[in-house]
């Protein structure tokens, strides 16, 4: 190879190299401890990690109604509407709605959640710190959107029969062995559902094999199904595989 080809191939190979270093540095997961992360970090953990998906889904259900939140209230006839039912309202059927889901057992993902709650949200706990740092008995999947009807109008347990967690090395297909709603301050409105998967199968071999490569979570949403896929190789942090 000519000197002047040689040096130009090695010239590009180093920038490539460093390129790929710089962006390496750029992922908070890798090189700050969680709580030096700013709000970029969090945007890019919440927006643009391994652990977060945002797929989008065309709406096949009716937005929640006034009556639908009355029928919810069980006690307390006379309790204000929640303020969010307004922009619930604001969907329609046929419109496209983007989710976001949440591989919310990782470390990463924890450590994220308890920084904006210390930076953003103003708390200052010593279960912060705990929360954070607590290793999970089971696999966490959160699904957030603007409209959460679906959920409103079906129960936990009703979910636990539309959702499902696959690999794709083993194509094994599991249930969630329950589901948590998260609601707003008038524990109407369902603003997060938390899946929850077993580690392990009932052999006691790890769901998650050590060399998979992608794993899908599935869930119906009325006629339209919310699929998305993560990619264990990716998923880690500065200590290793982060599930």
């Amino acid at each position: 190879m000519h000197t002047t080809l040689k040096r130009t191939v090695a010239f590009l190979a180093c920038v490539l190299f460093l390129a790929t270093f710089a962006w390496a540095k750029d992922e908070p997961w890798k090189g700050k401890p969680y709580n030096e992360w700013d709000r970029k970090d969090l945007e890019r953990i919440f927006t643009d990690s391994p652990w977060s998906r945002v797929v989008m889904v065309t709406r096949s259900w009716l937005p929640i109604s006034e009556k639908d939140a009355h029928d919810k209230i069980i006690s307390g006839s006379g309790r204000q509407l929640p303020a969010e039912l307004e922009r619930a309202n604001e969907g329609t059927v046929g419109g496209d709605l983007n989710i976001n889901v949440y591989w919310a057992s990782s470390r990463v993902m924890r450590a994220a959640s308890a920084r904006k709650s210390e930076l953003i949200d103003g708390k200052k706990d010593i279960e912060i710190a705990k929360y954070a740092s607590e290793t999970q008995e089971e696999y966490q999947i959160i699904v957030q959107s603007a409209d959460m009807a679906p959920f409103f109008r079906h129960d936990e347990k009703y979910f636990q029969t539309v959702a499902s967690l696959q690999t794709k090395k083993n194509k094994l297909k599991l249930a969630p062995s329950h589901v948590r709603y998260e609601r707003n301050t008038q524990g109407i409105l369902v603003t997060a559902a938390v899946f929850y998967f077993p580690k392990k199968t009932s052999s006691g071999d790890p769901v998650i094999a050590s060399d998979e490569k992608s794993v899908s979570f599935a869930c119906k949403l009325e006629g339209s199904t919310l699929q998305v896929s993560f990619e264990p190789p990716k998923m880690t942090d500065a200590t290793g595989l982060d599930l």
